[in-house]
């Protein structure tokens, strides 16, 4: 085993950064949520589980292998930074987080899109903007350009996805988000585009 300049053994060092790892493909498995979850559904749940299981368990070992050699400051700072960001995740709406995050760094192409859409003209979705909608089929409506993100498979009576909104959004302009459900905008996404339900 790999010694260190003072003699400590260096196993110590492998669980914070397993840890790591663990917290990073959880973060990720929420941030694209929505194009795992249109692709396979249940893939999504079990890469979150694992995701959690994994943080969790490598977090707890690196915490108590600070304690095992004493370095109880380590400790402390690696089991508040751990439950700080599992609470940051666990508390994000991350499908609204997303659509939003990707709005910011692409606003390029959704104003592209955006803009086809208020001048009546045939609206070309890009090939990643289209994971984002369920089958990738964005609805041009009369009252704004619909991406639905969630619709209850068993009956479509409710829905909910983010659409582009011209003007000012009001409780009047309803977007049909499901066969048997009107939407309303309940989230400023930015630059026009509002999350409904």
């Amino acid at each position: 085993m790999a010694e260190g300049s003072a003699g400590t053994p260096r196993w110590w060092r492998v669980p914070p950064l397993m840890a790591f790892f663990g917290w990073l493909l959880l973060a990720a498995a929420y941030y694209f949520y929505i194009p795992i979850f249109h692709t396979i559904w249940l893939f999504i749940w079990l890469l979150i589980g694992f995701g959690w299981v994994s943080a969790g368990v490598w977090s707890f070992t690196a915490v108590i292998s600070y304690l095992s050699i004493r370095a109880y400051a380590r400790a402390c700072v690696t089991l508040t930074i751990a439950v700080t960001i599992g609470a940051c995740l666990w508390h994000t709406d991350w499908p609204k987080a997303s659509v939003r995050s990707m709005i910011w760094l692409r606003g390029e192409a959704f104003t592209e899109v955006a803009t086809a859409y208020e001048r009546g003209r045939p609206v070309v979705v890009p090939s990643w903007m289209k994971s984002l909608a369920i089958d990738g089929e964005v609805q041009a409506q009369e009252n704004g350009l619909y991406f639905p993100v969630f619709v209850d498979e068993w009956r479509a009576e409710t829905g909910e996805g983010f659409a582009y909104i011209p003007g000012a959004p009001s409780r009047q302009k309803l977007l049909q988000t499901a066969d048997g459900d009107l939407g309303i905008p309940t989230h400023d996404l930015g630059n026009g585009w509002w999350w409904v339900e």
